[in-house]
């Protein structure tokens, strides 16, 4: 499946969707959805049109928005652009030049 269409079902599909189990109707829908601001489209909008399309159902009744770790130039800290802490570098300590190159 695509990341983020798999993504998009996992509220219900964890608990047995489609076949109507105990875990399903139990637990779905969720309470509470906690995520970063960066991933409303990708993730949060997709769970909601999935799941009211498939389940008739919204997934979650609220969402809490957490904050984000950014760079020094504001962008978010990303394993792929490089802007990362090493976190072994916290746990066996590093200068601040080290930190910063």
């Amino acid at each position: 499946l695509d990341t983020w269409f798999s993504s998009g079902i996992y509220p219900f599909a964890v608990f047995g969707w489609p076949e109507k189990t105990e875990d399903l109707d139990r637990f779905f829908p969720l309470d509470l959805m906690e995520t970063g601001h960066d991933i409303l489209f990708f993730w949060v909008a997709r769970m909601v049109m999935l799941s009211i399309a498939l389940t008739g159902k919204l997934p979650f009744s609220e969402v809490m928005l957490h904050g984000i770790i950014c760079d020094q130039q504001g962008r978010k800290m990303s394993k792929s652009l490089g802007n990362v802490i090493d976190p072994m570098h916290l746990i066996h300590g590093a200068s601040q030049e080290k930190l910063i190159s």
